[in-house]
């Protein structure tokens, strides 16, 4: 689908994007349910598990879930931030940055929407609330607590996958990671590189992605700082575009 043929107006797609974690968390909600009823009514059997209308209807949920996401994937092109601007939109999406996980992140808001439901098992074997397994703080608690961190990451990655990237406004760059957003005004922004991501935050990136992260986009800001954009990690050609796309907005006239 090109970007003319977007079925979303910029209005309805900004609209979309700010409930993106709670469309993630439906299709977490959905996926969960879904897959765990379906092993246990296929897989397991018996007459403890038998097929419901919560089957059919997860599924369904699911269905407007897979649009939903559709949707986020394919912005108008009154949204994206171009080369040859114009800037005086009110607010702009530099595409490029966030694209190589984009996809793969929120499509797995169901599996992980099965991790979190796992993580809860170990919290009521803790408190002795599984039927047939007595409480056992001093084993199960350490092992819950140890799942909540990573099941809490996990489904903070997920809900914020659809934000992740760059956004520019007339007077701020926008940077919204996995895990929080910052923001900084257009003018202390003195110069934006493309730059080989350093020992540590590459590892923490393959831990978190599961796959290897060797650039990211550098500011250097009026004061002397020069932090690094996570939220920008992508393959170094998406960098290196973006790079060019900021520089422009970061010279044009703000409106």
């Amino acid at each position: 689908m090109r970007r003319d043929d977007s079925p979303l107006s910029p209005g309805a797609y900004w609209l979309l994007l700010a409930w993106s974690p709670a469309v993630m968390l439906v299709g977490m909600a959905a996926g969960a349910v879904l897959i765990i009823r379906s092993i246990l009514v296929w897989g397991v059997g018996g007459a403890e598990y038998r097929f419901g209308v919560d089957i059919p209807m997860s599924a369904g949920v699911l269905v407007i879930w897979v649009g939903a996401v559709v949707l986020l994937l394919l912005p108008p092109r009154g949204v994206i931030a171009l080369r040859s601007g114009p800037f005086d939109s009110s607010r702009l999406l530099v595409w490029p940055l966030g694209r190589r996980f984009r996809m793969w992140n929120m499509v797995a808001a169901p599996v992980c929407g099965i991790l979190a439901a796992i993580a809860t098992f170990p919290i009521a074997t803790a408190l002795g609330s599984s039927s047939g397994i007595p409480a056992n703080l001093w084993i199960a608690l350490p092992i819950a607590l140890a799942l909540t961190l990573l099941g809490v990451g996990l489904v903070g990655l997920v809900l914020r996958s659809a934000l992740h990237g760059v956004e520019l406004t007339p007077t701020h760059l926008i940077a919204r990671g996995y895990l929080w957003t910052r923001r900084y005004p257009r003018h202390e922004i003195v110069s934006v590189n493309a730059v080989a991501l350093k020992f540590w935050p590459s590892v923490l990136l393959w831990m978190l992605m599961n796959s290897g992260v060797e650039h990211t986009l550098q500011l250097s800001l009026a004061g002397g700082r020069e932090p690094l954009l996570l939220a920008s990690n992508s393959h170094e050609a998406d960098i290196n575009a973006a790079v060019d796309i900021i520089r422009a907005w970061r010279s044009a006239q703000a409106s």
